[in-house]
């Protein structure tokens, strides 16, 4: 791609973040229940026969025919209760994290122990505690599954430039279905790649890039406790990236794992956008620009393909900006205007809030 980064304006990587998650979510969801590693031309045949489709108007070009899944539902409802009350409301986020599921169909594949969450949020209106459900999960533990890293982009665009103001709300939305420092983690992991994809122009050295959003985690992640396993994962991370030869995917799973836990999803997203930075490093992929073979890559491996892949996609969105994604599969997945005009408000949000600080 030949896009020149530090030319981007922010409401191009703004916009690329959220349209990134939906294209990560709407690709990967083909594969979701497809716990295998696939041939990267079984993925790459699926891309280009929605672009075709896409291209020769079947179905009507504006139909938004390739389905998201519960990753971009919650992701548009923490999105809009953001930008219509101007902060954070618990209970406002909770009530729609709840209405959405009751009216979702199954085909968004919210997980089982989330969908518990919901029940009981539901029992009680939304009303009163509504951390408490959440963490009553597993025996008190709460979850650590990768639910609330899934969703956290919104976070991480309306407090750009703000990473205290940002990673507190990471850790109070993470809170409402992921109570576990692993799950609170994974999101406030995922939210710093967002803003350093974002903020660091051109990545030179991908293990630089990761050395230093580790470094960064460890000094002010809010939550201490069970750090070291995402200091592992990141290890694992750099090691991969150290390769001089092609990474295999029975390695990447090995090593990092690309499944439903926090862990197993975020270092693999990183890496799944840094190993993509240089063209030829997976050869299969080397016709598609960054954004696209980050999807491609994430996809391919991932056992849990839509979350990892729209997490990877939001990481690639946010460096590569919205005009790497191509405009046939903007045209194709669902929501693609509401992920727009949603980017649109936080930008537009963030953006007043810094012209209010400096005055």
């Amino acid at each position: 791609m030949a896009t020149q980064e530090l030319e981007l304006s922010l409401l191009s990587r703004f916009q690329g973040v959220s349209l990134g998650a939906l294209f990560g979510d709407c690709l990967g969801a083909k594969f979701e229940t497809n716990w295998s590693v696939l041939p990267y031309e079984k993925v790459i045949s699926y891309y280009e026969t929605i672009k075709d489709k896409v291209a020769m108007g079947t179905p009507k070009a504006d139909s938004g025919f390739v389905h998201y899944t519960d990753d971009t539902c919650m992701t548009f409802d923490l999105a809009k209760s953001l930008t219509k009350n101007r902060k954070y409301k618990p209970q406002d986020v909770a009530k729609r994290f709840t209405e959405t599921f009751f009216a979702s169909p199954k085909e968004r594949n919210y997980g089982r122990h989330v969908a518990k969450v919901f029940s009981k949020l539901k029992e009680n209106s939304c009303r009163g505690d509504v951390y408490k459900p959440a963490s009553e999960q597993f025996g008190g533990s709460g979850s650590y599954g990768n639910g609330s890293a899934m969703r956290v982009s919104p976070v991480a665009l309306l407090h750009h430039d703000n990473i205290i103001e940002m990673l507190t709300l990471v850790v109070a939305q993470s809170k409402l279905t992921h109570t576990n420092p692993r799950g609170i983690n994974g999101a406030v992991l995922q939210a710093l790649a967002i803003e350093k994809a974002m903020t660091s122009g051109k990545i030179d050295n991908a293990k630089i890039f990761c050395q230093e959003l580790l470094d960064q985690f460890k000094e002010i992640t809010p939550i201490k406790e069970d750090m070291e396993i995402f200091e592992n994962g990141m290890s694992n991370v750099m090691e991969l990236l150290e390769k001089e030869s092609e990474v295999t995917p029975r390695e990447i799973v090995s090593k990092l794992g690309t499944g439903v836990l926090a862990i197993q999803a975020v270092p693999p997203a990183i890496f799944f956008f840094l190993h993509s930075l240089k063209t030829n490093n997976v050869p299969t992929l080397s016709t598609y620009n960054g954004m696209v073979r980050t999807v491609l890559y994430a996809t391919s491996v991932s056992h849990d393909s839509d979350t990892v892949a729209c997490m990877a996609g939001a990481i690639a969105g946010a460096y590569y900006g919205v005009d790497s994604i191509p405009s046939e599969w903007v045209t194709a997945c669902e929501g693609s205007d509401k992920a727009m005009k949603l980017a649109n408000k936080l930008y537009k949000m963030n953006e007043n809030s810094r012209k209010n600080k400096k005055s």
